[in-house]
């Protein structure tokens, strides 16, 4: 799942993504504010996720995963995928 929202003169990208281990679970949850959506899956790339799809498919992005972006725009967020836990700075 991806999507991305505009906020002022930011795009908010977010992605369910397989994380650089590809272990069976390994499905993390990855948000970041960009000028655009090519810089932000650029970032996401650089993170390790290396299938970040081209397109959105949706522009619904979730308003903790918007906050979280915001706090740091450039810097790309994580946390496993469903869990409840706090977004924390990817590793590069």
């Amino acid at each position: 799942m991806t999507a991305k929202t505009r906020v002022a003169d930011l795009v908010i990208a977010y992605a369910a993504l397989v994380d650089a281990s590809n272990a069976c679970d390994a499905l993390d949850e990855v948000v970041v504010a960009a000028d655009s959506w090519a810089s932000a899956t650029d970032l996401m790339r650089a993170c390790g996720y290396l299938k970040v799809p081209r397109r959105t498919m949706s522009n619904k992005v979730p308003a903790q995963s918007v906050a979280a972006a915001l706090t740091s725009p450039g810097t790309v967020f994580r946390k496993r995928f469903m869990a409840d836990t706090p977004w924390t700075p990817a590793a590069r």
